[in-house]
């Protein structure tokens, strides 16, 4: 069935998500026409370019930050939001769908003088330190490393050049290609932004305690029935928190509520710092207050608080070696339930934040043939990766990166 976006006025957030959701179904069919080498639609390029209007034409706030929108909550709240994601990679898909690769790679050169021949440097060293081999796994992060950061998962939905470029570089040069995010697998979450097609990439979520593999079948790290009652208790709790008038927005902004494969996250803030910080440091006291009424010896879970979102993790291990599952942890489980023979290289592994240093180490650790690309401009992530990998590249856009392995996929062939 061909999904038709009309343009027309976008005035609340649901709204706003239910355009982008459209969006998803839009580009997911003309990524597989792309890669099929079949012409675009042009109902296809009419409807993105319907809803690329639509979104610019909510009321901006301020005439200094051309992205921010005001949509409303409902009759009385209102929220800002800031759509420089949405928008922009709206009109590079326009762009790539009209004009093709070339001109799209000069709408990002203007964008960000010099990226181009960054992204023609990395693709140089990958090329001198991997050859023509096959990656046995590209192990990588989403948002912020090869794909370009939203201030709201829901609507960070993937761009059609983008699931196009990734998807020729896992074809022609990956034996498993795994993206792992922190974010949910579904409902929504990682597949439901996603645009790659389906049996490309193992979709893994939740740090990688659940997965969709290369065959589309689903598979989930084991947990204790105890914490996860105590998990499914917290989330209704909080899904009555978020009910009260004075809590809504905390479910509309940023990540809002997530529900993970043992992790919930719940906002606090976003990238726009639309909640005052005293109202979002006492929203982080409430659900702080909430989580130790539930587990108020903290055996079961731990809370990580990112300044904007609040991530409740269900520990593994026991007695002193209990700790937080990190994305270390989802990798050596991946090696275990799909037999990806990670102690076989190359691997090539990328990410963006500290978060993904533990995929780094659990591959170096198994596997000395293993290189990384960070995209960051920390300098003591620079430091970390480095300590870690001193063959490690440093790039500071994704876009940088996400060019230079679909720069790869042609150099194999």
């Amino acid at each position: 069935m061909t999904t038709t976006i009309e343009h027309r006025p976008i005035q609340t957030l649901e709204e706003f998500y239910h355009l982008m959701d459209q969006t998803a179904l839009v580009r997911r069919k003309a990524a597989q026409d792309a890669l099929a080498g079949r012409e675009p639609a042009e109902s296809d390029i009419a409807s993105l370019r319907n809803a690329l209007e639509s979104l610019k034409q909510i009321p901006n706030t301020d005439s200094e930050k051309p992205f921010e929108r005001l949509l409303r909550m409902d009759d009385d709240h209102a929220v800002t939001v800031d759509l420089d994601y949405e928008i922009t990679e709206l009109a590079r898909d326009v762009m790539f769908l009209e004009l093709g690769e070339t001109a799209l790679k000069l709408v990002i050169e203007d964008q960000t003088p010099g990226l181009l021949s960054q992204s023609d440097q990395l693709a140089q060293r990958l090329t001198k330190a991997l050859g023509h081999a096959t990656l046995r796994c590209f192990i990588t992060d989403r948002d912020g490393t090869v794909n370009n950061y939203c201030g709201r998962y829901r609507s960070s939905v993937q761009a059609v050049y983008n699931a196009v470029f990734l998807t020729r570089f896992a074809r022609s040069r990956v034996t498993w290609p795994i993206v792992i995010t922190s974010g949910p697998l579904s409902g929504p979450g990682l597949l439901d932004v996603s645009v790659i097609p389906p049996k490309t990439y193992v979709m893994a979520a939740s740090k990688g305690r659940e997965y969709m593999d290369l065959a589309d079948a689903y598979g989930s790290f084991p947990a204790p029935d105890e914490q996860n009652r105590m998990l499914q208790n917290l989330h209704g709790d909080l899904n009555n928190l978020l009910e009260m008038p004075e809590h809504r927005k905390f479910g509309l902004i940023g990540s809002g509520l997530q529900v993970k494969f043992g992790q919930l996250t719940v906002a606090r803030q976003d990238i726009s710092g639309s909640v005052p910080e005293a109202e979002s440091l006492a929203f982080l006291k409430t659900v702080t207050a909430l989580i130790e009424r539930h587990d108020p010896k903290g055996h079961t879970m731990r809370i990580e608080d990112t300044g904007l979102d609040i991530e409740i993790i269900l520990t593994i291990g026991s007695g002193d070696k209990r700790k937080d599952f990190d994305k270390g942890d989802g990798v050596l489980f991946l090696d275990q339930a799909l037999s990806l023979n990670i102690g076989k290289g190359p691997h090539l592994v990328c990410g963006d934040t500290f978060s993904d240093l533990p995929m780094l180490r659990a591959s170096l650790e198994r596997c000395p043939d293993t290189h990384a690309v960070f995209v960051t401009r920390n300098k003591e992530l620079h430091k970390a990766v480095l300590d870690l990998c001193p063959k490690a590249s440093l790039v500071a856009e994704p876009d940088i990166l996400v060019l230079a392995l679909h720069a790869l996929s042609r150099v194999s062939q």
